[in-house]
């Protein structure tokens, strides 16, 4: 019996620290990614704009998100701009948290962002 409480004892510290390794307090670039369009879409849904603007940035939403979680992972934003960015309330906080990006990131960030926007 004793042999017994030793093993299911050991079987739970091995399941309970499996499953702290299982969920990461870091956010991952999709969360991140999430979060702006998530602020976005808040943001468009309280501007005044016309119809056809509200649709066309709309419609450009998915694809901004898209492209800020794959610049995230290529150039490995740090765990604390991520959590930072996947936290903030608004859009200002948002940008704030871009500040701890590097200026390479930053770059990358800014590239994408215009392209997105087919400005040259």
């Amino acid at each position: 019996m004793r042999r017994f409480i030793v093993i299911a004892g050991m079987i739970a510290g091995v399941l309970a620290t499996t499953a702290c390794r299982g969920k990461s307090a870091i956010p991952s670039c999709g969360v991140v990614a999430g979060q702006f369009f998530k602020l976005a879409a808040e943001d468009l849904a309280k501007a005044t704009v016309d119809a056809p603007t509200h649709r066309a940035v709309s419609d450009q939403l998915p694809a901004m998100r898209d492209a800020l979680s794959l610049t995230c992972t290529e150039h490995k934003w740090a765990d604390p701009v991520r959590t930072c960015m996947a936290n903030a309330a608004d859009h200002a906080t948002f940008q704030a948290c871009e500040t701890q990006l590097t200026d390479e990131q930053r770059k990358a960030l800014d590239q994408v962002a215009t392209e997105g926007s087919g400005s040259p």
